[in-house]
Order: structure tokens, then sequence, then C-alpha cells
């Protein structure tokens, strides 16, 4: 048998998902039959009776979107209670592509020789850094990688020809990571590309304009996923002391007392003897403005170590800008007592990354020091929005049980 092509896989897995939406049960397939898409039905999926029906259109990619299409609305009338295969009659099927002296498909053919997708991807770049969406190094670090990805998808002898076959070829290179983060962004980078170059009218939208819902070539993790969890001030005074090194030591004690992110290390200034940060993360929200930085009230083990009153840019590690957080985490990935930490934290289902100095931060202000999410939020410097949706996952039953008595004894004392 054939290797199936990957505009037959998409379709088939995108037609899976249609059904499944409405509640059908699997045993509902598409295959390819004498150059016509046929729909094949289980027995059990199909009311006891196993079942093989013909379908008008033709098995081609350029009507990948009708037969799904057709498909779909066989279920609807079978779940009426009309028999798959009389619904299958009331399908018409037209096709400009058929008729005619073919100028559609000469057209489309033409068009797509004159796609020059290294040359759409670099004008993408150039629109993405000039309007202020992303910064160079967030291409550099993030986006070039994936759009090296869509380039190698199109040297290929057979390359996609739409939107969904570009999308199924991508899958190949996560096909051992079903919903893992990196397929997400592949999948949600190229969509975004695809968007642009519709709207801008360097590709048809027939073709080239992205589904809407991309968890088919996403995938569905298969294994539960450790949630990133707050560092422990136990452990962070074990970990300050067990880094020999005192400039990353001085690197981990910044993060953890000032809930910084690991680029913000790069953009640290003295104003009047207040730490300041600088650094301008840019995000769908708009752009964070420089703050200064506090220590929480409750946490006098960071005043102890004078953070601000002893800063110095020089005593920092060097890193490499826009990638400080690889660094942090190469650096501490070599210490056994983080590793010995990360197996702890694992044995619970957690998780521990650099990140957990920000969300020990984070965490100490809300349940140690009652601080409200809008104040919060100011002081890491990023929105209320994106602070409630990172930081809302923490907020167990013990949380809430404290944060209503800690409201019952205020009630009282006033």
């Amino acid at each position: 048998m054939a290797e199936a092509a990957p505009w037959e896989i998409a379709i088939r897995v995108e037609t899976a998902h249609a059904l499944s939406r409405k509640g059908c049960p699997r045993g509902w397939a598409l295959t390819e039959h004498r150059g016509f898409a046929r729909l094949n039905i289980t027995a059990k999926a199909g009311g006891g009776k196993r079942r093989q029906i013909q379908l008008p259109i033709p098995w081609h990619f350029d009507h990948a979107k009708k037969i799904g299409e057709a498909v779909c609305r066989i279920y609807d009338d079978f779940s009426s209670g009309i028999e798959p295969e009389q619904a299958a009659k009331k399908i018409a099927f037209t096709s400009s592509e058929q008729s005619g002296n073919g100028s559609t498909t000469a057209q489309r053919t033409n068009l797509e020789q004159q796609i020059d997708w290294n040359d759409l991807i670099e004008r993408y770049r150039e629109y993405k850094i000039r309007s202020g969406e992303i910064k160079e190094s967030t291409w550099t670090r993030v986006h070039r990688h994936h759009m090296k990805l869509v380039l190698e998808a199109f040297a290929t002898r057979q390359p996609p020809r739409s939107a969904p076959q570009l999308l199924d070829r991508l899958t190949l290179h996560w096909a051992d990571k079903p919903g893992g983060r990196t397929r997400q962004i592949q999948m949600q980078a190229t969509s975004a590309l695809l968007r642009w170059a519709v709207a801008q009218g360097q590709l048809p939208a027939t073709q080239w304009d992205p589904p809407t819902d991309l968890s088919p070539f996403v995938g569905r993790s298969r294994s539960a996923k450790a949630v990133t969890t707050p560092l422990e001030v136990d452990h962070i005074l074990a970990l300050a002391r067990a880094l020999p090194d005192p400039r990353w030591r001085l690197a981990f004690q910044l993060m953890a007392a000032y809930g910084l992110r690991p680029e913000e290390l790069q953009h640290l200034q003295l104003r009047d003897g207040r730490l300041w940060c600088t650094y301008e993360k840019v995000a769908s929200r708009g752009k964070t403005k420089p703050r200064a930085l506090r220590l929480l009230p409750c946490d006098d083990w960071a005043a102890d170590w004078k953070l601000a009153e002893q800063f110095c840019p020089g005593d920092l590690p060097p890193m490499r800008s826009g990638f400080c957080g690889n660094d942090i985490r190469q650096y501490l990935h070599r210490r056994p007592f983080w590793n010995k930490l990360r197996q702890d934290y694992e044995a619970k289902g957690e998780k521990l990354v650099p990140y957990s100095c920000r969300h020990g931060y984070a965490h100490r202000a809300h349940v140690i020091c009652d601080l409200p999410p809008k104040v919060v939020a100011a002081a890491m410097g990023h929105s209320v929005q994106t602070h409630l949706a990172a930081y809302s996952r923490w907020c167990g039953d013990d949380v809430v049980d404290d944060a209503f008595a800690k409201a019952e004894q205020r009630l009282l004392a006033s």
C-alpha cells in the first residue's frame, strides 16, 4: 500500500476532530477508492451495520474541505434518523477546476511557482520587528528556528500546497511529542505567518488561510504535565549557600529576592540607592515599563543580603543577551544540590526551573503578604491578566482557607 500523502493525513485528522466535536464515536473514517472519497463506517458506529459509502467528490487536496463538510453533513443526517447511504445521495459536487479550459488550475499553478518562501519569511520578519510586536532577539531566539522548519517543508520533492498540508508536514518534526509546548508554538508561528501573508495578498486565501482550530496538529499529550512550582524560602537559602561561584550566587539571589525574569538581570540600574529594572518585554498585551524593584515585607532574609547597597553590574556572570534563562539553567543543572531539589519536587508532581524564583515571589506576595493582584502584577512588571493567568494555578484549598481566615480576623478586629 502506498504511503499516504500529508494532505490525506491532514483531512482525515481534521474530519475525525470535527466529527468528535459533534459527538460521533470512533469508526467513521475516510479512504480513497477509484479516485474518489469513500466513507467507511464500522458496525458499532453505524447502528449495527458496516457501511462503505462512495462520495461524489474526487480524492484530491483541492477538495479536502468539501470532503470533510460532506462527511459532517452525512453524520448530522444519520443522527436525525436518515441512513448514511440516503444522506450521501444528497451530496452535490461542482468544481470550477473540472469546467472550462482549466484556467483556474493554471492560474493557481502559476501563482504557486511565483511564491518565494525565503523572501516571504524575510518580509514577515521585518514586519514583526518594525511593528514592535517582537524584538529582533525574540525572532532569533524563538521564531527563526520555526521558520527554518517551514522552509525545509518546501525543499522537498512534494512540497505542501495548502495550509493543512504544511501544518501536517510540520508535525513530523514533533511526532514523538504530541501536545508539547514547542510543537504548539510551531503551529501557532506558522499559522501567524500564513494569516499575515493572506492578509497582505501574498498567498491565496483558498489554499493558505490556516484553520482556526490547531488542536489536530498540536496533538494531545499522553502524559500529565508537571506544573512549574514556586521555590520555597528554605530551599532559596540553602541554594544560595550551596552555589560556589559568587557571580552566579548573586544572579540567583537577585531573582529570588525581587522575582526577576532571568533576562532582566542584564537590565538592572541603581537610581538613588534603589534597584530599577529597565527591561521592556514586548507581548500581545503591550510593552512593560521600567519599574522600581521591591523586596517583600515578609522577606527579612532578602533584606539581610543588602543587594541594592552592594550591587554592581560587573559582579554578575557573563550571559548572552536573549539567552539568560538558558545560561542560568545550564549553570544550575551542573550543581548537585539543585538537581537533588529537582528530584524532590518531581517526586511531588512538581517542576523546578529558574523561573521558580519568580513564582516564589508571587506566591509569597499573595499568601504571606496578602497583597492584591494589581499591586503584585505592577511590582513584577506584567499585566493583571497575565498575572492571574500564570499564578492562579497555585490557588489551592489551603490558600483559599487561609485567605478566608485572614478576612474573618480582619472583620473581628474592626
